[in-house]
């Protein structure tokens, strides 16, 4: 698919529409310590935040937490601090490990990051899941291609030059997380029965999978990363904002 991606910068304040159907707005938010950004906070999100002391994970939580309430503020025009972000899980009902939304939205939207960065996918129309993953030297790229591709892309993959691996199968999973976000599922459905190999994410095997097709689109990343949407609403365009620092 031919995804046609602008930048633009908005300023602080300023009330956003939700995007157009077929228009993805794309957040990239780096990671690093914001100290003013803890008062965006809910009560226990601080304690945890502080729990966390001066590391990488800290500002990770800090920057997530804080970005979201940000930028969903925007969409629905309201204070950041007014922001209540649900996570209640839809298959199971667990209150904390479920898909991040905001109750009676006009749009729907999907947080994933790195320790670099921080990506809010934000649409219209349908429902969006969004991964954003960093290539790693460490990384068995060939035993969890083992463990994560179907027979399908397995075979792809084992047809290609070891140089090009690492990223090929980044590519593919980001992919199959961007689906299995949007459904819901996480990792409580087998990567390897969902199949990402064309523009459709399929898993006819795994529980509770939806019928309607999810479509997949690769996005452009900061370099060493991949990033990718699963939509139920074909993406055609790709706009970038960023928040003010």
């Amino acid at each position: 698919m031919s995804v046609a991606e602008t930048a633009g910068r908005i300023a602080a304040g300023r009330t956003l529409a939700p995007p157009v159907a077929g228009t993805c707005e794309v957040w990239l938010v780096p990671v690093r310590r914001r100290a003013a950004w803890a008062g965006l906070l809910g009560a226990e999100e601080r304690e945890r935040w502080q729990a966390l002391g001066e590391g990488a994970a800290a500002d990770t939580l800090l920057t997530s937490r804080a970005a979201q309430r940000l930028v969903v503020g925007r969409y629905l025009g309201v204070p950041p601090a007014e922001v209540a972000v649900e996570r209640g899980c839809a298959l199971c009902g667990a209150p904390r490990h479920g898909r991040p939304r905001v109750a009676d939205a006009a749009f729907d939207f999907s947080v994933s990051h790195t320790r670099e960065w921080l990506l809010i996918a934000v649409v219209g129309s349908g429902l969006i899941g969004a991964d954003l993953d960093q290539l790693d030297a460490d990384r068995d790229a060939d035993g969890l291609a083992a463990l994560t591709l179907t027979s399908a892309e397995r075979a792809a993959y084992d047809r290609l030059p070891h140089s090009e691996r690492p990223e090929a199968f980044l590519d593919a999973w980001v992919r199959k997380e961007a689906a299995m976000k949007l459904t819901g599922h996480g990792l409580s459905a087998p990567p390897a029965a969902i199949d990402v190999s064309t523009a459709l994410a399929t898993a006819p095997t795994v529980r509770d999978w939806p019928r309607a097709p999810l479509h997949l689109t690769q996005l452009a990343a900061p370099p060493a990363h991949r990033a990718a949407l699963a939509t139920t609403v074909p993406v055609t365009h790709v706009r970038r904002r960023a928040l003010p620092e």
